[in-house]
């Protein structure tokens, strides 16, 4: 929620540590992106060279902008409010709960959630109307949970989780501590296991469970499979986008980022830090190691571990080897031009 507040350009400068080029005296009244820009308020900008920030400034509609103190301000062309930080974006996180407020809700169990009577409820928490929890299911103090969560028997919520609208947590899963868990995302469904039969496919019963450490966040309608056997565990700080798909017996390590659409197959592991980006798809069983990143719609698979690098392309491939391929592929024409060339100079001879 915005609130009403300002700040002196001088007192934000020195509340960043940053240097100021510009007037002390300006009022910030909120923060904006460049893409939609307030006049009483800081933008901030990335650009890494004069050129690129000289781009930003032209048109420059807010009173003033953030930006990297390792790129000289002294050539460009403007009169703007300029702040000088090592990082804008951090920076730029800092100031937003000076002008915004999270949205706060009334710590309240609802009369019309459906409670069992075995179910652990913590303090301080929220929990919405038409939530349903089941038997010896536990909500962690500090937790809220939105109208129409459920928890199915056995399952747990960390303290201080938010779990919003719409969210299935299924039996004896795991959501840590400080996670937060988006609209409609389902953590713990069946993993999609089936042997054939001459009756026809037969279900594998998936008896594991998803755990899913503290710091998580999952976005908006993305599906954590719960394992075979065992765990489907997602560790610390990992941050998954909306409607990705993580199969049954999929690890994932600290910190790593998964993109919207993101599909990984079952049992593959994926190591601290990785980065998977949109839509990327990764087959079962794989090895992705620390650090290692593939760009949107790479889709790996053709082999089983990938060492850390950065992958790109279908099948993935690392980048160097990917980038002169595409050079050789865009000579084809021409040597095939000439291939024939050379053919039909032979064919000729007597």
């Amino acid at each position: 929620m915005p609130r009403d507040n300002s700040i002196t350009l001088g007192a934000l400068t020195d509340l960043l540590g940053g240097t100021l080029v510009g007037d002390p005296e300006a009022v910030i009244h909120g923060v904006c992106s460049l893409d939609e820009q307030a006049p009483d308020a800081i933008a901030f900008s990335n650009a890494s060279t004069p050129r690129t920030l000289q781009t930003g400034l032209d048109g420059l509609q807010a009173r003033a902008l953030l930006v990297r103190d390792d790129v000289d301000t002294a050539t460009l062309n403007t009169t703007a409010n300029l702040v000088r930080v090592p990082e804008p974006l951090p920076a730029m996180v800092r100031l937003v709960p000076l002008f915004y407020s999270e949205f706060e809700v009334e710590r309240v169990v609802s009369e019309r959630a459906d409670i069992h009577p075995t179910a652990e409820i913590g303090r301080d928490v929220h929990v919405g109307a038409f939530c349903a929890i089941a038997e010896h299911a536990v909500v962690g103090d500090g937790a809220v949970l939105y109208p129409g969560v459920v928890l199915y028997p056995h399952a747990r919520v960390g303290a201080g989780s938010v779990l919003h609208s719409g969210v299935t947590i299924r039996e004896r899963c795991v959501i840590g501590e400080d996670s937060v868990i988006q609209n409609g995302a389902v953590i713990g469904s069946d993993g999609f296991g089936y042997y054939p039969s001459p009756e026809g496919h037969q279900t594998v019963p998936q008896v594991g469970v998803a755990l899913l450490s503290d710091r998580v966040d999952v976005g908006a309608n993305t599906c954590v499979d719960r394992a075979t056997l065992g765990t489907t565990p997602i560790s610390r700080g990992v941050k998954i986008d909306n409607l990705a798909q993580i199969g049954h017996n999929v690890s994932i390590g600290d910190h790593a980022i998964v993109c919207g659409d993101v599909a990984i197959g079952g049992s593959t592991k994926v190591g601290k830090g990785a980065v998977l980006a949109g839509a990327s798809s990764y087959a079962d069983h794989l090895e992705i190691a620390d650090g290692a990143r593939f760009t949107g719609r790479a889709a790996a698979g053709h082999v089983r571990k990938y060492e850390k690098g950065d992958y790109t392309g279908y099948p993935a491939q690392p980048i160097g080897q990917w980038k002169r391929e595409q050079v050789m592929i865009r000579k084809l024409p021409k040597l095939l031009k000439r291939l024939r060339a050379l053919e039909e100079s032979v064919a000729s001879r007597p």
